[in-house]
């Protein structure tokens, strides 16, 4: 049996449908291989989107914790002592308060909590502590009522030793807050520490 002629317009219509089969397929690859390239195209955007956010989140992370310990150095720029001059003859006796604070920051509302020997207590307050240093003479060693009222700066030709060893006076505790309102609290167990809203309104019940 002899195949059957194909005319010469029905193998052109052969070609024709085979190129456009060929060129559908081709188009489906590119179509696909177009899909797959956007798909990762916008995974890798969204890992640099994803990438990004979580290094801001981590900046602003550590702008934080830069913030939180400038903020206590400054807060630890705040001290007090017992004192006394050399003067033999009157020597006096008492407490500086200082602020040593290398920016020239201003604290407010200072409580300077004193024992004094015979375990008699004294609270020195100063509406504002510029930087300096202050002293509060204790004319009658440990009589309350002998405290002079108000803080005097320690100038340049003032010497103060401070005392170092004396078991009958201290600091027990300061508190004073920062140019931010932030209330912070020194005592010799604890440190310096941050006080809360909480802990503020606890200790004014």
């Amino acid at each position: 049996m002899s195949p059957l002629p194909l005319e010469p317009g029905t193998l052109a219509d052969w070609v024709a449908a085979l190129a456009a089969v060929l060129g559908c397929i081709l188009s489906i690859f590119a179509l696909r291989v177009a899909l797959a390239a956007n798909r990762t195209a916008d995974e890798t955007r969204q890992e640099a989107v994803a990438s990004a956010r979580d290094s801001a989140t981590r900046e602003a992370q550590r702008d934080e914790v830069d913030r939180a310990r400038d903020r206590r150095q400054l807060a630890g720029s705040v001290a007090s002592w017992w004192a006394a001059d050399r003067d033999e003859s009157g020597r006096r006796y008492g407490v500086v308060v200082s602020n040593q604070s290398p920016t020239s920051a201003v604290f407010y509302d200072v409580e300077v909590h004193v024992a004094g020997p015979g375990e008699n207590t004294h609270i020195i307050r100063m509406k504002v502590l510029p930087p300096g240093q202050f002293f509060v003479q204790n004319r009658g060693l440990a009589l309350q009522s002998s405290w002079d009222g108000i803080p005097r700066p320690v100038r340049e030709a003032d010497v103060l030793d401070p005392f170092t060893v004396a078991g009958d006076r201290s600091i027990t505790r300061l508190e004073y807050a920062d140019g931010l309102g932030t209330r912070w609290r020194w005592t010799p167990g604890d440190g310096l520490v941050e006080l809360s809203p909480s802990a503020l309104s606890a200790a004014r019940v």
